[in-house]
């Protein structure tokens, strides 16, 4: 009797683990893109993804203006990915309001202190985030924490999470939701309390 107990408690235990992991991947994304004073696309774009989601949202009238954050504190073949994102939007953004905003820094928190300085000058109130899907939850928690005078809103741009409702067969989402869930667990457990 008792091994029928154990074994029926650790198939219901299997269950909701699997159950859990299966939204993992969806639980990561906050797609509530609003109006506002500003869009803020953050650094780590791959395929430049992020980007084609803040100008599509800048043509559409979410905001007046966009900054892309951008790194001055790396080199990579002599130049520094904020040298590499101006020349881009010279080419790319079709004489839009879109900006550089030198960062420097390897976290989201650090990212956003940087960026800060940009900020100021536009005075906004409100702020849109665009990052990737798997990133949205993360960076808007930080960006609240961290800047709570301004009203903040995130679009995910598609990295393959949005589309993908069985993120776990594709190798490359299942890392980055892993990977992601663990800078979450960082994010709540050691570096929001600093």
């Amino acid at each position: 009797m008792r091994f029928l107990i154990k074994a029926g408690l650790a198939f219901i235990a299997i269950v909701l683990i699997l159950l859990g992991l299966r939204h993992a991947g969806p639980a990561l994304v906050v797609n509530q893109p609003q109006r506002s004073d500003v869009i803020l696309l953050l650094a780590g774009d791959v395929g430049d993804t992020r980007y084609w989601k803040g100008i599509e949202l800048l043509r559409s009238g979410y905001a007046p203006r966009m900054l892309v954050d951008a790194r001055v504190d790396a080199v990579s073949y002599g130049r520094t990915p904020a040298e590499l994102t101006e020349d881009f939007i010279q080419r790319s953004a079709g004489g839009l309001p879109v900006h550089v905003c030198p960062t420097m820094g390897t976290s989201t928190l650090q990212e956003l202190q940087s960026a800060a300085a940009c900020l100021q000058p536009a005075a906004p109130h409100s702020i849109l985030l665009v990052t990737s899907d798997y990133h949205t939850r993360r960076a808007l928690s930080v960006a609240r924490e961290a800047y709570p005078r301004y009203s903040w809103s995130v679009a995910a741009a598609n990295n393959g999470l949005l589309s993908a409702p069985r993120w776990w067969t594709d190798r490359e989402i299942a890392k980055n939701v892993f990977l992601e869930w663990q800078k979450v667990a960082w994010w709540e457990l050691v570096e929001r309390h600093r």
